[in-house]
């Protein structure tokens, strides 16, 4: 049975190394060359000139599905990937969480069976521990083994059943390491948390900025000292996600530097907001955690993510329907935590980070790409142009302008945070080499993402 090739002519070819004008021959769900071309025939043509060629974007951290603060969110694995496909994301991977009394094994069964006949793009899952029994810890090595070799935990929504202690956070790790496995942190101090909300509630300080004043970067800061620790304990793997404060990115270089396997990423809403939104009649828009920062602050991530002292931007893609946000319009502790973005990420760092001056397009490529994918275990299958790689491919237009709203986004929620003028825009998507988004319509089948069945480089305390 032949294979459908496709020839991309004409375009800006952009790596996480180099910009170069090259074509890119598919051929079925591959890539088969990249370079001058000219005398290579195919079945179909595609002139990209004018246009950049990208990698399909990954990202990392999406909750899909996600039952969190009494709702669930409107983002299932047909709605979620269909606005991540639009926002030239051709790998996620979701977050499912432990039931009470339930095993880790069933973290993974749940997920293939929300995929199934709905996922437009390729998946996969990060296990979250909320039960560390003996039993559970015990099934590491088969969640690990199955391909989803990241697990991630809770140091605080004690409420909410997440917490986990940071002994059982040591035994977790100490696991994960003996399998090729990391540990993934949501860094904030449960003991702070519950000390400030209260005392603020009871002030009568109950609107959407004083969720911002009930974790200043300190509740952050004090539980990303806690994780060196651990690292240094344990000699194991961590990565603290959505992190939103420059002194926790300085505590985790100098950790870095001093041998320890640790590292971090940020999300979009941290680059592109500020807690001045929260002050708006409508910020529990903007509630998330850990909350947005101050300018100084947020300049300082940009910079981070320039030289590298960030590995990466993610979505932290959390989106609940207007009605369930309104939790919050009195209590900012009622609203729901989490901000809709799957699909704004590449734009918005293009237009905001390359079009300003902050990202080169090179590092884009790396953010949003090639550094997930070698994080999570899935370079160079993914996030790479190269011969032999899924033929993941975004053509994108750098100077497409257009207003991004509701309107125009493709996201399930009834409303948007993202509400401003962009320059750039994704034209063309290809995932394995089939075209699914194309000039704003979507081509793609109900159901034809596949699981991605991912492994961590190891590491010398793991061989």
């Amino acid at each position: 049975m032949s294979t459908h090739s496709i020839l991309i002519r004409g375009g800006r070819i952009v790596t996480e190394q180099v910009v170069s004008q090259e074509d890119v021959l598919i051929e079925g769900q591959h890539i088969r060359a990249i370079g001058q071309l000219g005398d290579r025939s195919a079945e179909t043509i595609i002139d990209a000139e004018g246009l950049l060629v990208l990698p399909g974007a990954v990202d990392t951290h999406v909750h899909l599905n996600d039952v969190f603060m009494n709702t669930v969110s409107v983002h299932d694995y047909y709605t979620g990937t269909l606005a991540a496909a639009f926002g030239g994301v051709t790998s996620i991977v979701d977050f499912s969480n432990q039931v009470r009394g339930g095993s880790l094994r069933k973290t993974l069964e749940d997920k293939f069976q929300e995929a199934e006949g709905k996922a437009l793009v390729d998946w996969g899952v990060h296990p979250v521990i909320t039960e560390p029994t003996e039993a559970t810890l015990n099934e590491i090595p088969y969640v690990v083994e199955r391909g989803a070799p990241t697990i991630k935990c809770y140091m605080t929504y004690r409420e909410d059943g997440l917490y986990v202690g940071d002994r059982d956070l040591v035994r977790i790790a100490e696991r994960l390491r003996r399998k090729g496995g990391m540990l993934m942190l949501h860094a904030e101090d449960d003991e702070q948390i519950a000390a400030n909300v209260p005392r603020l509630i009871g002030e009568g300080k109950t609107a959407p900025i004083y969720h911002a004043r009930s974790k200043p970067p300190q509740v952050e800061v004090g539980a990303i000292r806690r994780i060196v620790d651990m690292a240094r304990e344990t000699k194991g793997r961590f990565f603290v996600v959505h992190l939103a404060s420059d002194e926790g990115m300085n505590l985790i270089n100098d950790a870095r530097l001093e041998g320890l396997d640790i590292t971090a990423e940020t999300c979009t809403h941290y680059l592109i907001f500020t807690d001045k939104v929260l002050e708006r009649e409508d910020g529990i828009k903007w509630i998330c955690s850990p909350p947005l920062r101050d300018k100084s602050i947020q300049d300082r991530l940009w910079r981070g993510l320039g030289d590298g002292r960030l590995a990466l931007v993610s979505s932290d893609d959390a989106a609940y329907s207007w009605d369930a946000k309104l939790y919050g319009k009195d209590r900012f502790d009622k609203c729901p935590n989490g901000i809709p973005g799957i699909e704004p990420r590449v734009n918005l760092l293009y237009s905001e980070g390359v079009r300003k001056g902050k990202l080169s397009l090179t590092r884009l490529v790396e953010v949003v790409s090639t550094a997930p994918a070698k994080w999570f275990g899935m370079y160079p299958q993914k996030g790479a142009l190269m011969e032999g790689s899924d033929a993941d491919i975004v053509l994108f237009d750098p100077e497409a302008r257009w207003t991004m709203n509701q309107e125009t986004l493709h996201m399930a929620t009834d409303w948007s945070a993202y509400e401003m003028d962009v320059v750039g825009r994704v034209q063309k998507v290809f995932s394995r080499g089939e075209l699914i988004i194309d000039e704003g319509e979507c081509l793609a089948e109900k159901g034809r993402g596949r699981y991605i069945h991912r492994r961590l480089e190891e590491t010398e305390e793991a061989a």
